[in-house]
């Protein structure tokens, strides 16, 4: 038996489900004041090799979203889920020009080719330039960024798919509880490898 579920506020979150894995956005405003929020809606937007670009979706009020629009540049960091705490604690809503990764206890490290740092602790990072900005609401800024650098742990990329996974154990979030921001995580648990049987195709 199905039933039928109407979209209401944050229906991504709790209507629908969905899970994301939670990155650390972080950014600069034109002082050079470094900002750091979590984000949940991070996808690959073109998967060529030749265009690759990230979507960011976020409010328009956030400082995130005002620095890329003041900079145009963003780096996306993937959190492990050790990192929940510090993850949350980054998602409060601090003042502008506050540097959430020293709020948080985290280590800056320098990107490569943008100026908002990447953050150590993160196991990948996705370094991006702006492309254009879709406003599918009033109230939302969907970033297109063009991949500039993608930078993962050493350790990482000499492992197997399923151990490189495991290994990493990416944060997510499926759910949240909006009177009281406390949030549902999840970790990988079971993975498989699996191949499709050979079959003649009509």
């Amino acid at each position: 038996m199905k039933k039928e579920v109407k979209p209401d506020f944050m229906w991504h979150l709790n209507d629908a489900i969905i899970s994301f894995q939670i990155t650390i956005v972080t950014t600069i405003n034109k002082a050079g004041q470094v900002n750091a929020a979590p984000f949940g809606l991070v996808f690959p937007f073109c998967s060529s090799e030749s265009n690759p670009q990230m979507l960011l979706c976020s409010n328009n009020v956030w400082h995130t979203s005002q620095n890329i629009e003041e900079t145009g540049e963003f780096v996306i960091n993937y959190a492990p889920f050790s990192l929940k705490e510090k993850v949350v604690q980054a998602g409060l809503m601090f003042s502008e020009g506050v540097n959430e990764i020293e709020k948080t206890g985290l280590t800056p490290l320098p990107a490569l080719t943008v100026k908002p740092p990447r953050i150590e602790e993160c196991f990948q990072h996705i370094e991006c330039r702006l492309n254009r900005i879709i406003r599918p609401s009033e109230q939302q800024n969907n970033f297109i960024g063009d991949v500039l650098s993608i930078s993962t742990n050493q350790e990482l990329l000499e492992k197997g798919n399923e151990e490189m996974l495991k290994a990493a154990d990416p944060l997510f979030l499926f759910g949240i509880e909006i009177t009281t921001m406390q949030g549902n995580y999840a970790r990988i648990g079971e993975t498989t490898t699996y191949a499709p049987p050979s079959l003649d195709a009509e």
